[in-house]
């Protein structure tokens, strides 16, 4: 059983309080158990979650297997519809792929240039280490790794973004994080193309030390794109981003 309980005899009623410090410890261990029945595909896509059965199954109260839940759906893991409860996200749609792509392209790309005043070396500096660190760790294949891997990926993204030096870009940029969900192709497979994607990253880099900021955006519309379509095809999801390359381009 993943998750542990108090062998302590029950409190009395004027003692009934919950220790917050307790009970956050069972929230994060209810939230490792489903994450890792997620990862092993316990759960099929599509499928409810039902609180009542974790709570039975696991044996803790209610609270902090909704508290848990509520914190998969934050990280993209799980969804929830009012009157339906949580349930599984479907993988990825060929849809879901371009939407993303072409977001990602309008706020990263166009980021690198509207660069106001010199480029920042230090957040430079900072994305060759996170990227090097993303391409030497062996990040496995269940869902702490594949969550470690895309949490590395988009911190280097972000530090290209605050090249830009604007806050509203760095919120919008913020707000597109659902590698949770698009990493959960990922899961029990282990990271795919992980040293082609450093390399990549890598000529993005390279074109911003030289101080070339339209090549270095069309460097990372490229990586962008052809990281994508690498993906949908692992999610079995037919699509062709190339197009978004000419129309951004």
């Amino acid at each position: 059983m993943a998750v542990t309980r108090s062998n302590r005899s029950a409190p009395p009623p004027e003692a009934t309080r919950v220790n917050p410090i307790r009970a956050r410890g069972l929230v994060a261990q209810v939230a490792d158990e489903v994450r890792s029945r997620l990862a092993e595909d316990a759960f099929a896509p599509g499928a409810p979650v039902s609180i009542a059965s974790l709570v039975a199954e696991l044996g803790v109260s209610h609270t902090p297997v909704r508290e848990a839940l509520a914190r998969l759906a934050a990280e993209g893991l799980l969804r929830f519809e009012d009157n339906l409860g949580y349930s599984v996200p479907p993988l990825p749609s060929a849809r879901d792929y371009t939407d993303w792509a072409v977001a990602r392209l309008v706020i990263e790309c166009n980021s690198l240039l509207y660069i106001l005043g010199p480029l920042d070396t230090r957040l430079i500096d900072e994305a060759e280490a996170i990227n090097a660190r993303l391409a030497r760790t062996d990040f496995g294949g269940d869902a702490a790794g594949v969550r470690a891997y895309s949490e590395t990926n988009w911190a280097f993204h972000a530090k290209l973004i605050g090249l830009a030096r604007n806050p509203l870009l760095d919120d919008a940029h913020a707000r597109l994080y659902r590698a949770p969900q698009f990493s959960r192709i990922f899961l029990g497979r282990g990271i795919r193309n992980q040293k082609r994607v450093a390399a990549e990253h890598r000529a993005i880099l390279r074109e911003l030390r030289r101080g070339e900021r339209v090549a270095a955006a069309a460097a990372l519309r490229r990586h962008i794109v052809d990281s994508l379509e690498r993906d949908a095809r692992l999610a079995q999801a037919a699509v062709s981003l190339k197009r978004l390359t000419h129309v951004a381009g």
